[in-house]
Order: C-alpha cells, then sequence, then structure tokens
C-alpha cells in the first residue's frame, strides 16, 4: 500500500523473473488495464476499483496462459464492473481465464462456457444460454435473472 503503481508493478517484474523489455511491458501492461493514469500515485490512494486493476496487472505481468480470478468485480462501483469486464474479455483472447462468481449477471457478461459445481459435484456445463435452456426445461436449478425485492438474490 505503501508503493506507487509504478513502484509496485517494478517490484513485482523482479519478483516473478520477467525476461520482457521492462519498460514496454510495463506501458503495455497499464494500457491493457487501463490504469497509465494513475501510474505515479500510492496505491493507497488509490479507489477500489484501480486497486483492483493493480492487482490484475501484476497476475498477468509474467505472461500466464492461464488467469484465475475470484469474484473479480466484487463491491466494485457499474462503471468500474463494465471496465473490468471488457478487461476480461479481452484478455480472454490471448489466455484461458477461470472465474469464480455466484453473480450470475457475471457469467452472462464475460463467459463463453459456464461450469455450475455444488458440493464439489459438477452439476452443469455448457455456454450461459444452454444453461438457462437447462433451467427451463426443469433440469437445472438456477436462478437466471437478478431480484428487486429487498431481501432476495443480488
Amino acid at each position: 500500500m505503501d508503493m506507487t503503481v509504478k513502484e509496485y508493478l517494478n517490484f513485482v517484474y523482479d519478483l516473478k523473473g520477467c525476461k520482457f523489455p521492462r519498460k514496454e511491458h510495463l506501458a503495455e501492461i497499464c494500457e491493457l488495464i487501463k490504469i497509465d493514469d494513475v501510474y505515479n500515485r500510492m496505491i493507497k490512494n488509490l479507489s477500489k476499483g484501480y486497486r483492483q486493476r493493480t492487482c490484475f496487472a501484476q497476475a498477468i505481468i509474467h505472461a500466464p496462459k492461464v488467469l484465475i480470478m475470484d469474484e473479480p468485480t466484487d463491491g466494485l462501483d457499474p462503471n468500474q464492473k463494465f471496465v473490468v469486464r471488457e478487461m476480461i474479455k479481452e484478455m480472454a483472447s490471448e489466455k484461458a481465464i477461470i472465474i469464480s462468481t455466484h453473480i450470475l449477471e457475471e457469467v452472462d457478461a464475460v463467459c463463453t462456457r459456464a461450469i455450475v459445481i455444488a458440493h464439489g459435484e459438477v452439476k452443469a456445463d455448457g455456454t450461459p444460454e444452454e444453461l438457462r435452456k437447462m433451467d427451463a426445461s426443469g433440469k437445472l436449478d438456477v436462478v437466471f435473472r437478478n431480484l428487486t425485492m429487498e431481501g432476495e438474490g443480488k
């Protein structure tokens, strides 16, 4: 928290033993993750959305082929959610991204395939559209909508 985004990403670059041309690589990541404008700011002074994006940047700094994300938009405002979802879709063209979420809106927004797991057992596997069809036929007990009544669902 007491580093700037620049200091932190340079630290992670060294920690992960990256061999890419440092300056160009970090500039490319900052552009992809849309953190150019906060590159010289202290992490502790960033909004939750920018902190989240800084975490994404460090997670991809070594160009992994697989990225695992747990609730990537949790707690973000609607604008930040949109930006993060767009980043995920853009990164998905180059790597496999596995997202753990209970927010079905998230599945619809970014996933090309969804696997429903309950009690350690795969209950369904398919596109979000295929899962919706399974739900309509009574084969799957999943709700693909947001409930707006107080105290019900998200």
